[in-house]
C-alpha cells in the first residue's frame, strides 16, 4: 500500500487552536490581555462607550457560531439553525438591555461569559481531547475570575503599599516609583531609602512606565487611565502563574481527576485572584520564580545550556523584580549539586561549562540593583523598608515562642484578619493577628482587606465566607499531610524533584515566619509572600489521590465547593467595590 496516497484528515479547528496554545501558552496568554485592554483599560468606571456594543456583538457571534454548529453536528436544517440563531441573538440582545440597568453588571459579565464558556465546551467538546478541553474549562473560567476582580478593583483599592501617581515631585509608594521612572527616564539616583518602596529593583516598575506611556500615547487616554491599566499587566502575570503550575503538574504525571483537582485548587484559590488586581511587583515575581522552577524541574530531566539558561534568566529578572525571589536560589543550587555529583565521571566539563554559563547572566541581573545602593550609599544588600514601631499594628514587646504557640480559639471567632483599630474617641479597638500561622491562613483566603464590610451585611454571604475558610485550612492540613507522605511513602517519583520542591516549600514558609520575629508587625505575616506553597500544596494533593479513586473523588468534593465558593466571593466583592 503507498503511503503517500492515503488520506490524511486535516486537524479541525478543535485541535488547531489546543496546539497554537500548547506551543505558545504565555503568548497567548499576553495576547488576550493585550486585546481586551482597549476596551476596559483594567477598571470598570475606566470602559470606553464602544465597548458595549463590541461586547453585546461578539456574545452575540459567540453564540451563532455554538448554535450553527450544534445545529450541524445534529443534521437539522439549514432554516432551523437560522432560527435558533436568530434566538440566540435575541437573548443576547435582551440580557445586555436589561444588564445596562443593573447594578450588578461584573456579576452579569460573569455570568454570561461562564454560560458561554460551557456552551462552547459542550458543543465542541472531542473525546480524545478530554484533558485538554477540561483544562481549558478551568483555565478559561479562572481567567474571566480575575478579569471581573480587576474590573471592580481599581489601583488604589486593595493594594500594597500602592501609594499615588503624579506628574511632579518625587511620590512615594509603587505607583509613585513607576510615575517617577516614566517622567524622568532613569532611577531616582539618590539614597531611596528616603522614599518608600523606591528600595525595589527597577524590572516591574520599568516594565509599568513604558506600558503607561504607550497605553497613554496609543490610545490616547488620560493619565489617570493609563495608570489603571497596569493591571492588565498583573493579570496576564498571575495568569502566567498558573500555566507554569499546569506544566508542572503535567511534568508529575498527573492526569484525570487528581489533575484537575490540583488545577482548580491552583486556578481558583483566592491569593491568585487577589494578586490579578496588585499593582506592585509581586505578580510579576512569582511569575518569574515559578518559570525558574519549571525549568529547574525540565533542566534535571535534560541537563541542557537551554534550559539552565532559562533558570538564570528567570532568577535574574525575578531578583530585579523583587530581591526576594533569590529564595528560590538555594532549592535549584541544590538540585545543581546532586545532578554535578552524579554526573561527575562523564558530564563534569559541561555542567561546569553550564553553571558559568548561568552565574555569568543571574548574578549581574540579580545583584546590580543591590550592590548599586551598596557602593553609593552603604545601603545593606539585604536591607528591607524601615517601619515605625508606633505604628498600631506593631507587634514589639510580644513573645515570639508565646505568638507561634498561642492557638486560642478567641482568634478564630473572625474568619476575617485581626487588626486594631482606633475608635471614635482615639481608644485602640479589637486586636492584632499575632499567630504567624492563623494569619496566613486567614489572610491566603481574605488578603487583608476583605471582611464583613465588603458582604454588604448579607448573612449568606458570611455564612459562604466561614465555609470557604474552613475548606481552605482542611485543603491545606491535606495537602501538608500528602507531602510528607509522598517524601515517605510514594517512591514513584525521582526523590531528588521531590527534595526540590519540599525544599522550595521549607524556605519560603521558614523566611516568613524568620521575618515575622525580625520585623515584628502584622502585615510581615502575609500570605503574598508564600503564594508558591499552593502549586506545590495541590501537586502533593494531586499525587497522593492519583493511586486510590475513592480518595480522589472525596477530595474533589471540597475542592470543587473551594473553588466555587471562591468565585462567589470575590465576584461579589468585585461587584460591590462599584456600587
Amino acid at each position: 500500500m503507498n503511503i503517500n496516497n492515503e488520506h490524511t484528515e486535516k486537524p479541525d479547528i478543535s485541535s488547531r487552536l489546543f496546539g497554537a496554545a500548547a506551543k505558545h501558552p504565555y503568548l497567548c496568554a499576553l495576547a488576550a490581555c493585550l486585546l481586551i485592554t482597549p476596551f476596559c483599560y483594567g477598571e470598570y468606571k475606566c470602559i470606553p462607550s464602544y465597548t458595549k456594543p463590541v461586547t453585546a456583538a461578539f456574545f452575540a457571534a459567540a453564540v451563532t457560531v455554538i448554535v450553527m454548529t450544534l445545529c450541524r453536528k445534529h443534521k437539522l436544517p439549514a432554516m432551523s439553525a437560522v432560527l435558533f440563531s436568530a434566538g440566540g441573538i435575541a437573548a443576547c440582545i435582551t440580557a445586555a438591555y436589561y444588564m445596562s440597568f443593573s447594578k450588578h453588571k461584573i456579576e452579569w459579565f460573569f455570568l454570561s461569559g461562564i454560560l458561554l464558556t460551557a456552551g462552547a465546551y459542550a458543543v465542541f467538546f472531542r473525546k480524545e481531547l478530554k484533558r485538554q478541553f477540561n483544562v481549558m474549562l478551568i483555565m478559561s473560567s479562572s481567567f474571566l475570575l480575575k478579569f471581573c476582580y480587576v474590573l471592580g478593583t481599581d489601583i488604589h483599592r486593595r493594594q500594597h503599599d500602592a501609594g499615588n501617581f503624579g506628574t511632579e515631585g518625587i511620590i512615594g509608594g509603587h505607583l509613585g516609583y513607576i510615575s517617577y521612572l516614566l517622567r524622568e527616564h532613569h532611577l531616582y539616583n539618590g539614597d531611596y531609602r528616603e522614599y518608600f518602596q523606591y528600595c525595589h529593583p527597577p524590572f516591574h516598575h520599568s516594565i509599568s512606565a513604558v506600558w503607561v506611556y504607550a497605553v497613554k500615547n496609543v490610545f490616547n487616554v488620560s493619565l489617570d487611565t493609563a495608570f489603571e491599566s497596569v493591571q492588565m499587566l498583573t493579570l496576564f502575570y498571575s495568569t502566567a502563574v498558573l500555566i507554569s503550575a499546569y506544566y508542572i503538574f503535567r511534568y508529575f504525571g498527573l492526569d484525570g481527576r487528581p489533575l484537575y483537582i490540583s488545577l482548580a485548587v491552583t486556578a481558583y484559590h483566592p491569593c491568585f485572584t487577589f494578586l490579578s488586581g496588585l499593582v506592585n511587583n509581586d505578580a510579576l515575581a512569582w511569575a518569574l520564580v515559578m518559570g525558574a522552577v519549571l525549568s529547574t524541574l525540565k533542566w534535571y530531566r535534560e541537563r541542557s545550556l537551554r534550559q539552565i539558561m532559562k533558570i538564570s534568566l528567570c532568577i535574574g529578572l525575578g531578583m530585579m523584580t523583587k530581591v526576594s525571589a533569590a529564595l528560590v536560589a538555594p532549592p535549584v543550587a541544590v538540585v545543581f549539586l546532586i545532578a554535578f555529583i552524579k554526573n561527575i565521571r562523564t558530564e563534569w566539563k559541561k555542567l561546569i561549562g553550564q553553571f558559568a554559563a548561568f552565574g555569568a547572566v543571574c548574578v549581574p541581573l540579580g545583584m546590580w540593583f543591590p550592590v548599586r545602593g551598596y557602593i553609593k550609599w552603604k545601603i545593606p544588600l539585604d536591607y528591607v523598608q524601615e517601619l515605625s514601631d508606633e505604628l498600631l499594628q506593631s507587634l514589639k514587646g510580644m513573645d515570639y515562642f508565646k505568638r507561634i504557640t498561642d492557638f486560642s480559639p478567641s482568634q478564630l471567632k473572625r474568619v476575617f484578619e485581626n487588626w486594631a483599630y482606633h475608635g471614635e474617641n482615639g481608644e485602640v479597638l479589637g486586636m492584632n493577628e499575632s499567630n504567624p500561622l492563623i494569619a496566613i491562613l486567614k489572610n491566603s483566603i481574605f488578603s487583608e482587606f476583605i471582611g464583613g464590610n465588603d458582604l454588604n451585611g448579607s448573612d449568606i454571604l458570611y455564612v459562604c465566607c466561614y465555609v470557604l475558610f474552613w475548606l481552605g485550612v482542611a485543603l491545606a492540613a491535606f495537602a501538608f499531610v500528602a507531602m510528607i507522605w509522598t517524601f515517605v511513602c510514594d517512591n514513584k517519583e525521582d526523590r531528588v524533584q521531590k527534595v526540590f520542591l519540599g525544599l522550595f516549600y521549607a524556605v519560603l514558609v521558614g523566611n516568613l515566619y524568620v521575618m515575622s520575629a525580625k520585623y515584628t508587625f502584622v502585615c510581615t505575616m502575609n500570605f503574598r509572600y508564600l503564594m508558591p506553597t499552593v502549586i506545590t500544596g495541590s501537586l502533593f494533593t494531586g499525587l497522593a489521590v492519583r493511586k486510590n479513586k475513592t480518595l480522589s473523588i472525596a477530595v474533589s468534593v471540597p475542592a470543587a465547593a473551594f473553588s466555587a465558593l471562591s468565585a462567589l466571593i470575590y465576584i461579589v466583592t468585585a461587584q460591590n467595590s462599584i456600587i
